[in-house]
């Protein structure tokens, strides 16, 4: 996964492969030099902070800056007064380079736009980190859980041993999941690589109940709601869409509780249809629920860390550019749940805004994550499909759908 992220960065140079997040927080705004002093106590122990991929392609290799320059990559900057303003350096963050040298991440402290109140964002490329990762970095940063507590909800609670039929439905799950599909793929209307990105929020209980009431998740209430937001969507602006199930996948972090600090990608992807053809909201979380049990299954998480570990590189280069051409295009998805809550200097984090990238040719991709009550959700689409920005407000319409009738 690091390799092929790796060689898309280098042959796609306008392609970003930044993820990340912003903290918001209430309190005193600390001293830059305090933030960078803090990061520095902390780099002994965080090797994704100081490794990065070096070389061509497939035959890059990590290597390690042992003496980072913490004023080029922990930095401040003071924002006019007013939220709109905190939004313009907001959108400003997420297209602004990367360090071009050695490790590819940053730091930045925001503050001015409202008094007694200030903005961490954290940004690092795809090829050192994982969603998975960039959370538990600003957990060994930021958090306040004892050490080697679980603060990420994102993976099966025990290990067990997998069978044949195991390997043989995820390996028939990865390979199905890069079939054709045609479903984006219009001559007249190419995908362009043009993003929009915005953030939804609903509350985690509305979520969490509507899952649970029906033998489901939280996560496959997200997904169930993003199928009612396609089908409002694809009735209006793309038809084909409508009347079918639309593509997709969810991401599965495999990382062991050992590897938490790793550089790299230790995550593999499951299909998960969007079952947008459902005509209500019932029954598109119930299919959620049945697509979503196999990749929940330990036996399964077995089976795809077995895989994952033993796939060469160069096949599943192979596999991930075909999942990058028109006409196999699909929608991303991921969900995290932050257990324990962050802060840094007795100020605490009371939300945040977790964002991703959008693979090329891919329509979209949503990063949806809850914290402090809240579940909130990362749209990234392509601009070139009509009204696609639409999707976020969709979404949240969609979600409260699903609330059990009283």
């Amino acid at each position: 996964m690091d390799l092929t992220l790796h060689t898309m960065a280098q042959t796609g140079p306008g392609l970003s492969l930044a993820i990340g997040a912003f903290l918001h927080l209430e309190g005193t705004v600390p001293p830059l030099a305090d933030l960078r002093a803090h990061v520095t106590a902390n780099l002994a122990r965080l090797p994704r902070l100081t490794h990065y991929l070096k070389g061509p392609g497939l035959r890059a290799r990590w290597a390690r800056d042992p003496d980072l320059d913490l004023e080029h990559r922990v930095r401040e900057r003071r924002i006019e007064p007013g939220d709109e303003n905190l939004d313009i350096a907001r959108q400003e963050l997420l297209t602004h380079p990367l360090p071009d040298d050695g490790p590819l991440w940053d730091l930045w402290l925001l503050h001015g736009h409202a008094p007694g109140r200030f903005t961490l964002c954290y940004r690092a490329h795809h090829t050192s980190h994982d969603g998975s990762g960039v959370l538990n970095t600003l957990y060994e940063l930021f958090g306040t859980a004892p050490a080697g507590a679980t603060a990420l909800t994102t993976r099966a609670v025990r290990a067990s041993r997998a069978g044949l039929g195991d390997y043989l439905r995820t390996l028939g799950g990865m390979l199905g999941s890069a079939a054709a599909n045609d479903l984006w793929n219009d001559p007249a209307r190419p995908l362009s690589g043009a993003r929009a990105g915005a953030w939804a929020h609903v509350p985690t209980d509305l979520l969490r109940t509507a899952g649970t009431a029906r033998g489901g998740s939280t996560n496959d209430a997200v997904l169930a709601a993003l199928a009612g937001a396609l089908r409002t969507w694809s009735g209006e602006h793309w038809p084909r869409a409508a009347s079918r199930p639309v593509p997709a996948v969810m991401m599965v972090d495999l990382r062991r509780a050992e590897e938490d600090v790793l550089p790299g990608n230790l995550f593999t992807f499951a299909p998960v249809p969007l079952p947008c053809h459902r005509p209500t909201a019932a029954e598109r979380l119930d299919a959620i629920i049945a697509a979503s049990r196999g990749p929940k299954n330990p036996a399964r998480r077995t089976a795809m860390r077995t895989i994952t570990d033993h796939t060469p590189a160069r096949a599943f280069h192979t596999l991930a550019t075909r999942l990058t051409t028109p006409s196999r295009a699909i929608i991303d998805t991921s969900y995290v749940s932050l257990n324990e809550p962050l802060q840094f200097q007795h100020a605490p984090v009371t939300h945040l805004h977790l964002f991703t990238w959008l693979p090329h040719n891919h329509p979209a991709s949503i990063a949806a994550y809850s914290y402090n009550g809240t579940t909130s959700a990362y749209f990234v689409t392509d601009r070139a499909l009509p009204c696609l920005d639409r999707l976020p407000a969709l979404w949240a319409q969609a979600a409260a759908q699903l609330a059990p009738a009283r």
